[in-house]
């Protein structure tokens, strides 16, 4: 009777832990969702069919990225932390699948550094990497010819390490940074990294653009804090 008085409240212990996440994670959603809502109010009256279509992939981009999370947890132990890329190659082709990108985008990964980080750092290096990806299929060519997007991590010589996504598009417009100016997409990028405190840099040019987010330290090997 013990045991399965022990094994019924690690359950609910377990259940109460995983809805908090679940709402917390949502809640980040919202929010990023309502930020392009925000961004779409501010624009033209009447936006093109293919521009509408691009807004409700980026949407269900997102959606993406957070279940394909959840689902990931539901199959590890739940002290277990999440090896980061492996969760970069899944989610990477979670999203090309789930959105039938398959045409418009040619993905080559490059991830050899084994760290570990906790599901709701997960959460926000998912939805930064749906991020920029996104970006890409909208701008990286103009023309509309498929982008070739390359994703790398790899750890630094002070032990930290960083997590780049580039292009092969026309960069950035002239005058443009991306660290202050840009869209709403590099408003929501800004704001991810600023949440994970992380150094970000961007640049740009004729050959393509590309992202460096370097993680603090505090992420090297992290055990999975649940809530």
């Amino acid at each position: 009777m013990s045991v399965a008085r022990i094994d019924t409240a690690e359950q609910i212990e377990l259940l109460r832990e995983t809805n908090h996440r679940i709402a917390n994670h949502l809640s980040l959603l919202v929010g990023m969702i309502q930020t392009q809502a925000s961004a779409v109010g501010r624009g033209p009256e009447v936006v093109s069919r293919d521009h509408a279509r691009l807004l409700l992939q980026e949407a269900a981009g997102k959606v993406v990225s957070v279940s394909h999370l959840h689902r990931r947890l539901s199959d590890q132990p739940r002290k277990d932390g999440i090896h980061v890329c492996d969760y970069l190659i899944e989610s990477t082709s979670t999203l090309i699948s789930s959105l039938a990108l398959g045409p418009r985008v040619g993905l080559v990964q490059h991830l050899s550094a084994d760290c570990i980080i906790s599901p709701e750092q997960a959460q926000k290096i998912g939805l930064l990497v749906n991020e920029i990806m996104m970006n890409a299929v909208k701008h990286a060519h103009p023309t509309g010819i498929p982008v070739q997007i390359a994703i790398g991590c790899r750890r630094e010589a002070n032990g930290r390490f960083t997590i780049e996504i580039a292009d092969d598009g026309v960069g950035l417009p002239e005058g443009n940074d991306g660290m202050t100016g840009g869209g709403v997409g590099f408003r929501l990028i800004r704001s991810l990294v600023q949440s994970l405190g992380a150094e970000l840099r961007i640049e740009s040019d004729s050959l393509g653009l590309s992202f460096a987010i370097t993680l603090p330290p505090p992420l090297q090997a992290v055990a999975s804090p649940l809530g």
